[in-house]
């Protein structure tokens, strides 16, 4: 959960696309919008993967443009470690968040000159899906940590502090996926 300064809830499941902007407008946080439903992936029609991939993929797009053009310094983008795992019926879900993640890259080598950093936070299938355990394991061992909650590290990639960081994905799953 972010405190008041953003506005946001972490532990909500948006169902469309989130953006948090600080009172300041210096740092944004950005939750695209994954599909937290499992779907077989060979049930998947094209206008679910619309849905599912292509639209929350235009609104990150156009989320990212309005923080560089609102002067933004401090972007995060928060998404699924599913992405870099996949996940059983969640293709399209690990697909929307593998995609955000070469957006955040690509627009952390982009902005970089401009002094923007362009980070992403990933989090645990339990904290993006309504069925984690139908997508699989991420890991063969269990969780390092009984808790993982991202608020210091996203405050801190937001702050001025994290000046020399940009184009990097932070797994915060309370050690599941290393």
């Amino acid at each position: 959960m972010l405190d008041a300064k953003y506005r946001w809830n972490m532990g909500e499941r948006p169902q469309q696309a989130s953006m948090a902007v600080s009172t300041d407008g210096s740092s944004v946080v950005i939750r695209p919008r994954i599909d937290p439903v499992a779907r077989p992936f060979h049930t998947l029609t094209d206008a679910d993967w619309d849905a599912a991939w292509e639209q929350p993929m235009q609104s990150l797009i156009t989320d990212l443009q309005a923080a560089f053009d609102g002067g933004a310094r401090r972007i995060v983008v928060v998404v699924a470690t599913t992405g870099m795992s996949g996940g059983a019926q969640y293709a399209h879900s690990a697909a929307t968040s593998e995609a955000a993640r070469v957006l955040v890259k690509s627009a952390a080598r982009q902005w970089g000159a401009h002094g923007i950093t362009v980070n992403a936070v990933a989090l645990a299938p339990s904290a993006m899906l309504d069925s984690p355990e139908v997508a699989g394991p991420t890991s063969i061992a269990p969780a390092a940590l009984d808790h993982a909650d991202p608020l210091a590290l996203i405050e801190f990639l937001c702050s001025e502090a994290s000046g020399d960081v940009t184009g990097q994905t932070f797994v915060v799953d309370g050690g599941v996926w290393m």
